[in-house]
């Protein structure tokens, strides 16, 4: 896969409740690529915001992003990361997205502030937003 960029749900969340770094989302939308596991956490959080499911659907449809399955061995790239995911809070849909940017070896765009942090994380995190001091 030449180019893309593998978005997480910070991120299109930041986007569709038009927060600060909805942009660089918006820019990044057209080679989109997401986790089972982020579509999952996505519709999650919107329906439990009071969204209807119908429609929650459908704003995540409309950005047409690419949805890579959650497989074997992604989930075993993701225990990396789960592993280790203290002292940096990353939840179980953090590991699975920096499982897939790693294995297709393309940056994750985040709201995730931490993980600029991450001491040899294999995979370029681009932050939506400017660190707060």
């Amino acid at each position: 896969m030449a180019e893309g960029i593998v978005i997480d749900a910070s991120a299109i969340l930041a986007y569709l409740q038009n927060e600060e770094g909805a942009e660089k989302v918006e820019a990044a939308l057209e080679h989109g690529i997401i986790s089972a596991v982020t579509l999952t956490e996505v519709l999650g959080k919107l329906v439990g915001k009071g969204v209807p499911a119908d429609q929650a659907e459908a704003d995540l449809d409309e950005l047409g992003l690419e949805v890579v399955d959650y497989d074997r061995e992604l989930a075993k790239a993701a225990a990396y990361f789960y592993a280790r995911r203290n002292p940096y809070n990353l939840s179980l849909g953090d590991c699975a997205v920096l499982a897939l940017g790693e294995h297709l070896g393309l940056p994750v765009l985040t709201g995730e502030q931490e993980w600029a942090k991450l001491p040899g994380l294999r995979v370029k995190a681009r932050l939506i937003r400017k660190a707060k001091l």
